[in-house]
């Protein structure tokens, strides 16, 4: 019995690892793999710190021309338009130093953040490390993935960017619920009216102030992003 349950692993892993017609390993419904990232500053990050927002990772190399092609786009349409609603963009850099890496932002002048992939690591745990870049990952708040690019097809990129808009609006909708909450105790402790309850009082009322104006402000931002879609 033993011996047929690891066989049966085995082959569940060798299949796992066996790229796609597109060169990817990983598939929607998988969570993501564990992983650190390091910055050109020397910053890290890891992948259990993406949790809690909705993300999107975009391989890219400073030699790769549809990359090029692909990342201003990205820029001005997701990474601009979606950063203040919640977004974490990350580009992942195959094999290539810090400075050629802050060159090449400059060059394609993007401003969000791009980790550095040593001997494509990283890239390896989503794609077959032979296969190429011009990929993008979207990742939902549980760490999910949801949504899988391979090179720069304006068909498969609007998709893309409505799921990115759909998991932003639905991570909104949750934190509108939670104001709804944190209003209803605010309500419950007025009421009672206690002078002991005046500083959790003053606590939640600060709370709701701080996260109703940045309700208001994605609300907004979305609405403005629907009609770009």
């Amino acid at each position: 019995m033993k011996k047929t349950i690891i066989l049966l692993l085995c082959i569940s892993y060798l299949y796992s690892s066996i790229p796609d017609e597109r060169g990817y390993i990983v598939k929607t419904g998988d969570k993501i793999p564990e992983f650190v990232m390091e910055f050109p500053d020397g910053s890290q990050i890891k992948s259990e710190d993406l949790l809690g927002n909705v993300t999107m990772l975009q391989f890219t190399a400073s030699w790769c021309s549809v990359c090029r092609e692909e990342m201003p786009h990205i820029e001005k349409e997701i990474w601009k338009i979606y950063k203040k609603v919640g977004i974490k963009v990350i580009g992942i850099d195959r094999d290539e130093p810090a400075e050629i890496v802050k060159k090449f932002a400059k060059e394609v002048k993007v401003t969000y953040p791009i980790a550095l992939d040593p001997e494509a690591d990283i890239f390896a745990l989503f794609a077959d490390r032979n296969s190429g870049v011009t990929r993008n990952v979207i990742i939902d708040t549980d760490g999910t993935i949801v949504f899988l690019t391979r090179l720069f097809d304006p068909k498969e990129y609007l998709e893309m960017k409505k799921v990115i808009h759909s998991l932003l609006k639905n991570q909104f909708l949750v934190e509108k619920q939670d104001l709804i909450a944190q209003k209803q105790i605010l309500k419950q402790l007025k009421s009672r009216g206690k002078p002991n309850n005046l500083s959790s009082i003053n606590k939640i009322r600060k709370k709701i102030f701080l996260l109703e104006s940045e309700l208001n402000l994605k609300e907004r931002r979305l609405r403005y992003a629907q009609k770009l879609l």
